[in-house]
């Protein structure tokens, strides 16, 4: 079996944790990441909300 690439993989595991490059772009990923995460989270909890809403004006009987 031929190898292509000579460097061992810790080697280049190395090299990509030392690059600043890829150290911003793994960083900018983890936040878009955590962004959608919040996002969903946020937008569910409107919807419970609105639900719960909704139900209370249900109890109440509608308008007063």
């Amino acid at each position: 079996m031929k190898m292509q690439n000579k460097e061992s993989i810790s080697e280049i595991r190395k090299q990509q944790q030392t690059d600043p490059v890829m150290t911003m772009g793994q960083e900018l990923s983890t936040l878009k990441i955590s962004n959608i995460q919040k996002d969903a989270l946020i937008q569910t909890m409107g919807e419970h909300l609105a639900q719960v809403k909704l139900e209370l004006i249900q109890l109440k009987g509608g308008a007063n």
